[in-house]
């Protein structure tokens, strides 16, 4: 008997610890796609157009890349507080049960570069995810047959708390990350970037290394001082001290349209302020903000400020974008993945000091040219003082765990209340029979 409940004490432990591990690698997850919902959308657009699938309308694919998410997120929720467990981890088993071949054709085909299971925060190789959805599988099975041995920290009757903040907190951050722009940045022109060193591949160190030999004694040397001619030459070797890397930014180039001159080098090297109108695609680009992109371009050239816009689209779009918003600033060609990159906006800004990215705004949020016009004091990239606090994760992480261990403290209470109700209630029906 003892033996059998310590067997099932450990069985206990195991799920529980099985349910947290899969629970933290669904909110990582859904987080970090939830960030950045165009980031998804073009990975989902890249993964169609992989499979040959191009007539899909782009609802539907920003439908997927705020449900998947946010689904994600929330199930991992429900998991960590152990509430709806029926419906969760048989989702949860079902989905990776789905998805884990999927991987494996992926990994076999390698259509797309890496899967985006983790957005742009943690890139893994086609068959490193497949590895990782055989973890998750077997975890999300174990969880799916063992679920009546989870510790639950809400009570049955307030889960539905738990699920109503699990979407409001995602939801909020999906609607910061389309209306706006991401809160956390993981892709090479985050705000902090160094242009400069992000443009060029960083080169492999290496140090040869000569063996030399005398009497049965072996001496190696790192350098070209060679011992005298009595020593036997074995040969070299060659070390790796620094393993080089490719540039962070492939292909960095702003060419004239008319003439090709490339203005990359310009940009970069420039010491003062360069803002940069990206206009992803021409044809879909958001003219509400034309005025206020115009106010901003009048106030750079009256302080000698350079100002470019960068866009995918050909001569023709240009044209017809400058006729109707009386566009003064030099457009210059881009290529459209680098844009995208850029900023998850379309027309978005970004302003570089010194080859250093330092500030990027959605068009709608770009700050009031009055404002900079009060005093040299006040920097364009501190304009937007509230969103910049927002971009930090130490808050987002405040503003999930101070909630949740609200709603835990609030169900003990409601439930020692019931039980004080039920007590008090008893106790007047005694009293009652007494009389």
């Amino acid at each position: 008997m003892a033996l059998s409940n310590k067997k099932r004490a450990l069985t206990a432990i195991l799920a529980n610890i099985s349910r947290l591990l899969l629970s933290a690698v669904l909110m990582v997850s859904g987080f970090v796609k939830a960030v950045d919902p165009m980031g998804l959308f073009y990975k989902v657009e890249e993964y169609l157009a992989a499979f040959g699938i191009t007539e899909l309308h782009d609802g539907w694919i920003t439908a997927v890349s705020v449900t998947l998410p946010a689904l994600e997120f929330i199930f991992g929720v429900m998991l960590l507080m152990g509430v709806y467990n029926r419906v969760v981890t048989t989702f949860v088993f079902l989905f990776f049960l789905m998805f884990t071949p999927f991987t494996l054709i992926i990994a076999l085909w390698n259509p797309v570069s890496d899967c985006g299971c983790f957005g742009d925060a943690f890139v893994l190789s086609n068959w490193a995810t497949f590895a990782k959805n055989i973890v998750l599988l077997i975890l999300a099975t174990m969880v799916c047959f063992m679920r009546r041995l989870f510790v639950r920290k809400v009570s049955l009757g307030n889960r539905w708390m738990v699920a109503l903040f699990a979407l409001l907190y995602i939801s909020a951050i999906e609607y910061i990350g389309l209306a706006h722009l991401p809160i956390m940045d993981f892709r090479p022109f985050a705000v902090g970037t160094d242009l400069r060193k992000a443009v060029v591949d960083v080169p492999s160190l290496f140090k040869t290394v000569y063996r030399f030999e005398k009497d049965g004694e072996v001496k190696e040397y790192d350098d070209e001082t060679y011992p005298d001619t009595t020593w036997n030459y074995l040969g070299s070797r060659t070390d790796i001290l620094v393993e080089g890397k490719p540039a962070l930014i492939a292909d960095f180039a702003f060419l004239d349209m008319e003439e090709g001159d490339d203005y990359a080098e310009t940009i970069l090297e420039d010491s003062g302020y360069v803002y940069m109108l990206i206009l992803e695609k021409i044809e879909t680009a958001d003219e509400s903000r034309v005025d206020k992109i115009n106010e901003l371009y009048d106030y750079c050239h009256e302080r000698a400020i350079p100002f470019y816009a960068a866009t995918a689209s050909d001569t023709p779009e240009v044209d017809l974008w400058k006729k109707r918003t009386g566009a003064d600033y030099p457009i210059l060609w881009a290529d459209d993945v680098m844009l995208k990159t850029m900023i998850r906006s379309n027309p978005g800004v970004l302003l570089v000091k010194d080859g250093v990215v330092v500030a990027k705004w959605n068009v709608k949020d770009l700050p009031s040219v009055d404002d900079m016009r009060r005093g040299e004091t006040l920097m364009p990239e501190k304009s937007n003082v509230m969103y910049q606090y927002l971009r930090s994760w130490k808050l987002w992480l405040l503003f999930f765990v101070a909630p949740i261990l609200f709603i835990a403290f609030i169900d003990v209470l409601i439930v020692i209340s019931r039980k004080l109700a039920a007590r008090l209630w008893v106790q007047k029906d005694d009293d009652e029979e007494k009389k």
